[in-house]
């Protein structure tokens, strides 16, 4: 709750930002026209900000909040965030887990420490042997294939770890539940998305009127 109250005051601190910018680069280019400024209620200014309002928002930013929100909901809602938790907590504090495990949540786990100890060698195998195909073409790392895929792979594989430990561990047994899951962050998400919006405008639109590229 609490959270989203923050998010609500930054989504309106956004909007009146966006307000005071319109206003103030109207007024600013009115008095001072030889400044290096552009208006955004000139006729340039609006052509832009309704032209390129679809660009300014595709950004690989939206990409990875659309990913990560999907990968967080699917490892709370499935129960992997969790049984995490719960290990590290046993390892790193040696407390014992909230919940013990039956069997087949044990099995469960394997199975997803097998899927990551497969998806790290094939990261390895694709990035480290000598003329690795995710490597640049001056065989750097970053920047390279693998650094812009890096947040998608991280996101996909919690996706998969999470849905075959439910699956396995009979947590969910149906279609829909699977579908659910994969969604259900999205909702809770949903107010970040408004901010990124807000955001990303605000952002392009400071560049338009300081004309920084």
């Amino acid at each position: 709750m609490r959270k989203s109250k923050v998010l609500a005051m930054v989504a309106l601190g956004l909007a009146i930002a966006e307000v005071l910018l319109v206003l103030a680069s109207w007024l600013l280019t009115a008095a001072i026209p030889e400044a290096s400024m552009r208006s955004l209620l000139s006729s340039e200014g609006i052509r832009w900000f309704f032209g390129s309002f679809s660009d300014n928002l595709a950004t690989p930013v939206l990409v990875w909040l659309l990913l990560i929100s999907i990968a967080v909901g699917t490892l709370r809602s499935t129960g992997l965030l969790r049984v995490v938790t719960d290990l590290t907590r046993k390892l790193l504090w040696k407390k014992e887990p909230v919940k013990s495990f039956d069997f087949r949540q044990r099995f469960a786990v394997r199975l997803v420490v097998v899927e990551l100890i497969s998806i790290l060698v094939l990261v390895v195998l694709l990035t480290a042997v000598p003329h690795a195909v995710l490597l640049s073409v001056t065989g750097d790392l970053f920047p390279s294939s693998f650094s812009r895929s890096l947040i998608p792979l991280i996101c996909f594989s919690c996706c998969v770890f999470s849905i075959s430990y439910a699956m396995m561990s009979g947590r969910m047994k149906r279609l829909s539940e699977v579908l659910h899951s994969l969604t259900v962050g999205l909702t809770d998400a949903a107010p970040w998305f408004l901010v990124y919006i807000l955001g990303a405008q605000l952002y392009f639109s400071i560049r338009f009127v300081f004309m920084l590229g």
